[in-house]
């Protein structure tokens, strides 16, 4: 046991007290979460939101530790596995690319992939494991949603879980804004394990409803913010364009080093994890810097627009003719890097039918479990309807 604190703007004091987890903290593959923000392109929105995945990071790690605190929750797990959760938490997003989600409509692979692959491979992180006799496939499990002990699952990810809880007073916090200020200690402080089930007393009803509603303004207001959005369009046409230069095999390109970092991407392959470990914000933008020089002008103008926070256009409105117009262009190469649609699907405050996955959220109210579904009238709201955006030049 170590006796160690990380000072954090969201939580305050934050208690490191096992020698592993310093250790992990330490390695290569976690201090690269220093380099990798955590709302991507929200911070071309919100000058706060610079704040990275591995301050995340260590928040979940956190908000784990507060959980196992509550005897009624902790009672239901063996020290090991109280341990495993407080690692899978720490390590769940491990395997984010340069700005967080915007990367994966360039990779074909989810960060949960990368992250899995980090642990179970020939890594830092599996050899740390290792070295403290911690299974690195049951911490993996975890994140996976695999692990034998449901509740263990549960408190990495379900409807209300510790990654939820620490970004969205985080991301809150960074971007200035107070839809998310939950009372996060009357929640887990009113927690326990009722019959295999996470459950909540029923006086912590108005608290989650609180929760439940400010993920939804911060999904409508914050995570879809037509800039941000903007921001992942562009960034998605100017690694398409790269990777068609590439694919064409005639074209040079001055940045070899860039080539060599991204050939699995661009090949659409699984990326060694070797050359994933150089990935990060500051690598992307060096690479996306060295094309606004290069001379192919689609490849350099979709670049600098990025630099230069010059994202392609975004409208959520477009007439029946207009949309014509654009769609029968006859320039197919300017239609094909400066023209797109994208829907984002309806977003409900509460929805229990998401996935197959016992993740309700469930209120014990003398002695009676119910799905918060069945109790609350706020979360009977209908969900909003799907936007659909439209990118021009």
């Amino acid at each position: 046991m170590i006796d160690k604190y990380i000072r954090d703007n969201v939580h305050g004091d934050i208690h490191i007290k096992h020698e592993v987890v310093k250790e992990i903290i330490d390695s290569p593959e976690f201090q690269r979460l220093r380099r990798i923000t955590q709302l991507g392109g929200g911070q071309f929105v919100f000058p706060g939101a610079n704040h990275t995945r591995f301050s995340h990071c260590i928040g979940v790690y956190h908000i784990v530790g507060k959980i196992l605190a509550n005897e009624k929750v902790a009672a239901h797990f063996t020290d090991e596995e109280k341990l495993i959760v407080q690692l899978s938490g720490l390590l769940h997003d491990i395997g984010h690319g340069p700005f967080s989600h915007s990367f994966e409509a360039l990779s074909k692979r989810n960060h949960e992939e990368y992250t899995v692959d980090f642990i179970l491979h020939e890594t830092n992180i599996n050899r740390i494991l290792k070295k403290h006799q911690i299974s690195p496939e049951e911490v993996a499990s975890v994140i996976q949603g695999k692990h034998p002990n449901k509740i263990l699952n549960l408190l990495i990810s379900s409807q209300i879980d510790a990654d939820r809880l620490d970004y969205l007073l985080r991301d809150s916090r960074s971007t200035g804004v107070d839809y998310a200020n939950l009372d996060l200690d009357w929640i887990i402080r009113n927690a326990e394990v009722v019959d295999n089930k996470l459950v909540f007393k029923i006086k912590t009803l108005n608290a989650i409803e609180h929760y439940l509603l400010g993920r939804y303004h911060m999904f409508t207001q914050i995570y879809n913010h037509k800039t941000s959005v903007a921001f992942d369009q562009t960034y998605k046409a100017w690694f398409q364009r790269l990777k068609d230069l590439y694919q064409e095999k005639n074209y040079q390109f001055q940045n070899k080093r860039m080539l060599e970092v991204l050939q699995d991407f661009l090949n659409d392959k699984p990326c060694n994890l070797e050359r994933y470990l150089v990935l990060d914000d500051y690598t992307m933008i060096d690479f996306i810097k060295t094309c606004t020089t290069e001379t192919d002008a689609i490849l350099q103008d979709l670049a600098t627009r990025i630099i230069n926070r010059r994202f392609l256009g975004v409208s959520k409105y477009i007439s029946q003719k207009e949309w014509e117009s654009l769609r029968n262009s006859q320039n197919s190469l300017k239609q094909k890097y400066y023209f797109d649609t994208i829907t984002k699907s309806k977003f409900s405050i509460y929805n229990e039918a998401i996935t197959k996955k016992d993740e309700k959220i469930y209120i014990l109210n003398q002695g009676v479990i119910k799905s918060i579904g069945e109790i609350s009238d706020i979360l009977k709201i209908a969900p909003k309807e799907a936007d659909t955006y439209v990118f021009i030049k």
